[in-house]
């Protein structure tokens, strides 16, 4: 009888004894759960992180900060908006892709990076618009590349193959040496002429990052450098009325406003915003033309 007791004591002892235990390295397990999806996340948003230009330096003060002449022989010349005389406008739209974005797609963290329903705006109330593809996006939407290339009110730009930092610490994205410049670019007009039947004219640089000797890169690939005079903030923006309000505060003659394609996560309400920019601009006499039509030049 005694050694009975003496039995269930110890039992009694080892099972208080496990469950001590179980505490602990439960509170271990979730905190490794925890670092481990912070990891996850973080290296997910250095790969993805979307573009905020709004605080990107305009090329006047990077050719400022670099001590640099606005002189063709040593700049090729940036296009930030067009003639401050006409009653003009250009909507341009960035199809952002990078690896890290093409990852979130495939592991279905992401159910599309094309927000269709700002073409649908655009249609319905007969705006033009240019849009900059990179070449990823235009590999992994082979179909709605050409369709947008063949819509009669939009033209396309290059902007760039896999969207990455042609500058140091430009928005976490990857950065590339200037040696890879024209690699990149070259591969984003394959891409886009493969989909879309076109070779676009204009390039613009991921996150409005450059410097002299990318500059030089690209015009001696033959193509013009477009950036902006407005980033309508609608990169991880949930409040359109502020992306509403930031274009028509700083429209301008000439302006040329830049927005992203891709919808959510990263520009979860640039549409919603769109259907009230484009009523505002009308009414204010703009006409909203194509980078081409702001340049008076000939589409590609």
């Amino acid at each position: 009888m005694a050694n009975k007791k003496v039995h269930r004591k110890i039992k009694h002892l080892r099972l208080k004894k496990k469950h001590l235990l179980i505490f602990p390295v439960t509170t271990i397990l979730l905190v490794a759960i925890g670092v481990f999806a912070l990891f996850v996340y973080s290296n997910f948003r250095n790969l993805v992180y979307p573009v905020l230009h709004i605080d990107q330096a305009s090329p006047k003060e990077v050719i400022s900060q670099q001590n640099l002449k606005r002189d063709p022989a040593i700049l090729p010349q940036v296009i930030e908006y067009g003639s401050r005389y006409q009653l003009k406008a250009a909507l341009t739209f960035d199809a952002d892709m990078t690896p890290g974005m093409q990852k979130m797609l495939k592991l279905g963290i992401v159910k599309s990076w094309y927000n269709s329903s700002i073409k649908q705006t655009l249609d319905k109330e007969n705006v033009k618009a240019t849009i900059f593809l990179t070449g990823l996006w235009a590999e992994t939407y082979p179909k709605e590349a050409k369709e947008l290339a063949e819509d009669p009110l939009f033209e396309i730009g290059n902007h760039s193959y896999s969207h990455p930092a042609f500058t140091k610490n430009c928005f976490k994205l990857t950065f590339i040496d200037d040696i890879k410049d024209k690699s990149e670019v070259l591969s984003a007009q394959d891409a886009i002429k493969k989909a879309t039947g076109i070779t676009p004219k204009y390039f613009r640089f991921p996150g409005g990052c450059f410097d002299a000797q990318d500059l030089k890169n690209i015009h001696d690939l033959g193509l013009l450098v477009i950036h902006w005079d407005i980033a309508a903030g609608d990169g991880f923006n949930k409040n359109p009325e502020d992306i509403v309000q930031r274009v028509k505060s700083r429209v301008q003659n000439g302006s040329i406003i830049v927005f992203h394609l891709q919808g959510e996560p990263f520009a979860p309400k640039t549409n919603e915003a769109l259907v009230k920019i484009i009523p505002y601009l009308k009414k204010r006499g703009y006409q909203l033309v194509t980078i081409s039509e702001l340049l008076n030049q000939n589409p590609p």
